[in-house]
This record gives C-alpha cells, structure tokens and sequence, in this order.
C-alpha cells in the first residue's frame, strides 16, 4: 500500500537552495509522491527553472506578499483540490537535504501512528551531530513551552529514538494525514503570516486531541537560519533587533501576541510574560557568551 504523498513547500527566490533540494526530491525511493511548490513572485529565475520541470512538480502561483503561511496555504489548497482522503502531505523548507529514504520512512511511521502528526529532527548541514529543532511541550498550566531537545544540542549523546510525543513542531518536515487540515483547517496566514504559524496548526491539532509526535529516526539536514542567532555565531546587538522584527523576526511580537490569544485567552499575557522572560534570558546569554568567544580568540591569536 502506497498512499499519495505531497511534499509542499513555498518558495522565494533562493534558486540554488531549491535546485538542491529538487535533486533531493528526484532521489527519493518512494513511488508515489508529488511536491508542491507555490513561487512567490521570485525574481532570480526560480520560477522558470520550477516550470521547465514537469513530472511530479507542480508549481502554483503565489502573489508575491504571501509569506510561509500563505505560501503553504496555496499549496494545501490544491492538494484538497486533487488528492484522495488518505493522502499525507509533508510539509517541507527548500532549504534542507534529505536521505533518499526520507519519504519511504515517513510514510511508514504513518502506518504505526494511524492519523498522528509526525515530525522530523533538524540537524545542522554543517555538522549532523548538532541538533537544530525537534519539538515543544507546552505546560497549560504555567503557559510556558519549552523545546524537547534544546538547541545545539549533540545528537550522539541524546537516548532518544522512535517517536516522542511533544505538544507542537516546527513545520520543517511534518507528515500531516490530509485528514487533519480537513478537520481543523488550514494555516492561520492572517494573524501569523511568517513564524509561529507552523506551531500555532500543530498545536491546534493537539488540542482537538491528534497525537502529535517528533521522530528521532527522521532527520532533516537543515541550512540553519543564521537570522535566529545560532550558537557559534558573532552575535551583534543589531542582530538581536532584527529578531523582533515585523514578519521576518522570530521574536516579533504581533506573531506571539497572535499566538498567545488564540491558545491562552484570558491568561495570553502570562504566556507572553513568560515567553518574552525567556527569550531576552536567552539572547542576552548568546550575546554575552558570543562576545567573551571573540575576546578569547582575539588574546589567543595575539
């Protein structure tokens, strides 16, 4: 039995990213899959070369201001429009690298997690051992989230394998049965057009009661998004500002203010509070730590 698969995924310009990825979708084992990529307007030939394509991708048209939510939601959109009800999608970033059976071992935790929606671990493409994301476990109580695997992280020293339920995932390759988005709906592109929209759909389908999984023999190689402050980098304190920019900022706080009502209520700003408690926490621990890295290169090479 091999249920339709759709990989979707939006995408704005970045050609050399989407042609690697391409090459990845081309290797895959799987034999019955389709990827779905809504261009969004881009502008550096991406758009011709996803058209010269064929075969199994399809390209759909975005308007140019869509963002990830609104990306994704057009490449939903014509999944509902084609595909049987027991198809899955997974939804996916261009820029990230995938093993040949990535598709095939999806599918396959499908089979023994019927209707869950299932996640993948992000590894760094640079180096397999770090740990980019997993997955968050929300506490209702607190309204506090935390990651199941924090950030840099050394894959080889977790005890982890299998499934581990969490509470909510990034979207950075999740199988979601077509199910799901027929129950619960599409992504929220309105309130939360770029970040959080991903966490926000998998946390809604937690609370209408869907297992929600990530799964530690999923791997995605992901090119780290050098915007969200990684460890190792030179952190500068216009850096940590760009964060809490409109849309392109993770920590922007019209997204978490979005996120927050529609999961809390009444109680949106404890988890604010609590949230923004943890993010200055963090960036100030990065920025502190990033700067003490450069002194003690600056002494060593002098």
């Amino acid at each position: 039995m091999n249920p339709s698969v759709y990989v979707v995924l939006p995408v704005f310009n970045r050609l050399e990213e989407t042609k690697k990825f391409v090459s990845c979708m081309q290797r895959q084992l799987y034999p019955n899959f389709q990827v779905v990529i809504c261009d969004d307007g881009s502008t550096d030939g991406t758009g011709e070369y996803l058209k010269s394509l064929g075969g199994n991708i399809v390209v759909v048209e975005g308007t140019g201001d869509l963002w990830w939510a609104g990306g994704i939601n057009r490449c939903i959109e014509y999944v509902l429009d084609h595909a049987t009800d027991d198809a899955l999608v997974i939804t996916i970033n261009n820029d990230v690298e995938l093993e040949a059976d990535y598709i095939s071992q999806k599918v396959n935790r499908s089979f023994e997690y019927s209707d869950a929606v299932i996640g993948s671990l992000c590894v760094y493409q640079s180096d397999h051992d770090i740990i980019e994301t997993s997955g968050l476990v929300m506490n209702f109580t607190t309204c506090s989230a935390k990651s199941l695997v924090a950030l840099g992280t050394k894959r080889s020293g977790l005890d982890y394998s299998g499934c581990i339920p969490v509470t909510h995932l990034p979207g950075k390759g999740v199988l979601v049965p077509l199910k799901v988005y027929k129950q619960i709906g599409i992504y929220d592109a309105e309130q939360l057009p770029h970040y959080h929209a991903d966490t926000d759909f998998t946390l809604r389908a937690y609370e209408r009661g869907y297992a929600v999984l990530v799964d530690f023999d999923s791997i995605v190689y992901s090119d780290v998004n050098r915007g969200n402050l990684i460890s190792g980098q030179d952190i500068t304190l216009s850096s940590v500002l760009k964060t809490f920019e409109e849309k392109r900022g993770v920590n922007d706080f019209s997204a978490y203010r979005a996120f927050a009502r529609k999961h809390f209520g009444q109680r949106a700003w404890q988890f604010l509070l609590v949230s923004y408690a943890k993010i200055f926490l963090g960036l100030s621990r990065r920025y502190f730590i990033s700067k003490i890295d450069v002194f003690r290169f600056a002494r060593g090479a002098g």
